[in-house]
């Protein structure tokens, strides 16, 4: 399990690529992303991404044929987060900090998926009634004075159908999907 960002003098790439593939339990890998982006059998998909899958298919939400927003691009996260949806038949948008309109394109959504990294930066005018919303954000607000997401909990909650807290919400599941993957990657089964 490698954690990012890496030291400066470490090359990321070249530090993804020594681990070996069938215990790359985060999905790093060229051939773990590759598994990924093909649907291929095959390595572990990303504790993260996973996780929000996970905790989407055990609350009932359907995913096929749903509209969802991923906001945020990132290779950690976002992209990967977006191919995990598609595997499962949603629509998926991917937005970023820079794209216009975002208000529009994510109050549209039937679900959305905030991994943008920037503290409570999704607030109410992105959200309509009854969507669903997961944070993956996790960030210190330092006028806050403790952990908050990337979408405004307080301002969302109230209009949407579901959302994820922070903490404990998407976090506290990628901790138990990673132990999944550890027992997997040891040969053991689950």
């Amino acid at each position: 399990l490698m954690f990012r960002p890496l030291p400066k003098h470490l090359d990321e790439c070249d530090a993804c690529e020594a681990l070996v593939p069938t215990k790359d339990v985060d999905g790093i890998t060229r051939i773990s992303a590759a598994a990924l982006y093909t649907g291929a059998a095959g390595g572990f998909a990303p504790c993260t991404a996973e996780a929000v899958v996970a905790l989407l298919e055990h609350y009932g939400v359907e995913l096929a044929g749903k509209n969802v927003v991923v906001v945020g691009r990132s290779l950690v996260i976002g992209r990967r987060q977006a191919m995990l949806l598609m595997h499962r038949d949603a629509t998926v948008t991917i937005c970023n900090s820079h794209t216009a309109e975002i208000e529009k394109i994510t109050s549209g959504a039937d679900i959305v998926v905030a991994a943008i990294g920037k503290a409570e930066a999704l607030g109410s005018g992105c959200f309509s009634p009854g969507q669903v919303v997961v944070d993956v954000g996790i960030n210190y607000s330092a006028a806050r004075e403790k952990l908050v997401g990337d979408v405004d909990f307080d301002a969302v909650e109230p209009i949407v159908g579901a959302i994820t807290p922070v903490p404990s919400g998407v976090g506290s599941v990628t901790t138990a999907v990673l132990a999944r993957h550890v027992v997997l990657a040891a040969g053991g089964s689950i």
